[in-house]
């Protein structure tokens, strides 16, 4: 009789052992379909970065998955502005999503051709959130910072809050004002940094074209209430 029930020990061993890499794979899977939060932070609002490259997305989908504003890419340069960037930016004034610019700063043209480029294509309409600089180059010689802050200087001469993807280190090329965003893998000072650029592979769940990964993901690097008071409410 003890040979006959054990018989069936292996089998279930290995039915059981099936069902439990199943589950595993199962979770795994939507594990990565979750939201990608700060590691080691305490988010008071989580934001995106939108582009062309996304297509059509339900800006409703985001505000109603604990997203609270994103950024647009704008322009590049002299020559190069985002198709989406107004169909988005027409599609936010439906939501309560909270919205800004993203300029890509180019070593190819003039701080003055940026700026023309810039207020012919994008105009006084950047959104509640601070116009945000990214170099479109690794290198960060003097005279590509000054042409930079040159830049930033002109925007805000138009009243414009604006930050820069770059290290606090470079300051003394900027404008008194100026903001910083922290581009980095650990939550930066909130004293030097306004926002934080925490990942460039990061999933939204529940919205559709963000959930297999590759989504920019910034969060505001300060607490609620200043979030509320500086750029609306969290949707969330």
């Amino acid at each position: 009789m003890k040979r006959f029930h054990h018989k069936f020990t292996l089998p279930a061993i290995l039915i059981l052992l099936v069902i439990t890499i199943g589950l595993l794979l199962i979770s795994l899977t939507n594990y990565k379909k979750q939201t990608t939060l700060p590691a080691n932070s305490t988010a008071s609002a989580i934001g995106v970065e939108l582009n062309q490259d996304f297509g059509y997305l339900d800006l409703h989908q985001l505000q109603s998955n604990g997203i609270s504003f994103v950024y647009l890419r704008s322009t590049q340069g002299r020559s190069y502005f985002d198709d989406d960037y107004l169909i988005y930016r027409d599609q936010i004034l439906a939501t309560k999503l909270a919205f800004g610019t993203v300029v890509a700063y180019s070593n190819e043209s003039t701080p003055l051709q940026h700026y023309r480029y810039f207020m012919k294509k994008v105009g006084a309409n950047t959104g509640s959130l601070p116009i945000l600089i990214e170099p479109a180059v690794s290198e960060r010689n003097p005279r590509y910072l000054q042409q930079m802050g040159q830049f930033c200087q002109m925007l805000m001469q138009q009243g414009k809050s604006v930050m820069v993807d770059l290290e606090v280190k470079y300051q003394k090329y900027f404008p008194d004002n100026i903001k910083f965003m922290a581009d980095s893998p650990k939550a930066p000072s909130r004293l030097q940094y306004a926002f934080w650029l925490y990942t460039n592979n990061g999933h939204v769940k529940n919205v559709a074209g963000l959930e297999e990964g590759g989504v920019t993901m910034i969060t505001y690097n300060g607490t609620v209430t200043q979030y509320k008071q500086k750029y609306g409410q969290l949707t969330q």
